[in-house]
């Protein structure tokens, strides 16, 4: 019973942080002229499709070029879950991928440990901040 209440009083406090937060007006910021390197977190579900082969995949690890706030280009992984020649199973795919806006496009490989070969498809999906 006390954990309980340990995670309410924490959860109550960080709501009014946040509240307490809201009602602050930022400090204006002087810039320098330099560029900022800036850091989130992001998410991406999607679908991809092949020969014979169908994955619905989730946004992993990805290395970037920004080449404006609306386009971005790069490789990533892509843990999976698939079905392939009627057997579900899961892998992490490697794929080159563009974004644009909310939308993603890839192309993921996948290697399919006990026929010794690579599967690839081509998908989209949706990114979520």
């Amino acid at each position: 019973m006390l954990y309980i209440r340990f995670v309410f009083f924490v959860l109550l406090l960080s709501i009014s942080f946040q509240d307490f937060a809201l009602g602050q007006e930022p400090a204006p910021q002087e810039t320098s002229g330099r560029s900022t390197v800036d850091f989130g977190l992001e998410g991406m579900l999607g679908v991809s499709v092949g020969p014979d082969f169908y994955a619905m995949n989730v946004g992993g690890p990805s290395l970037f070029l920004n080449i404006n706030p609306d386009w971005k280009v790069g490789v990533g992984a892509l843990p999976s879950l698939y079905l392939y020649e009627g057997k579900m199973g899961a892998r992490l795919g490697v794929a080159p991928r563009v974004d644009y806006r909310k939308l993603a496009f890839f192309a993921p490989f996948f290697h399919m440990d006990s026929q010794d070969r690579w599967v690839w498809s081509i998908g989209v999906g949706y990114k979520f901040h």
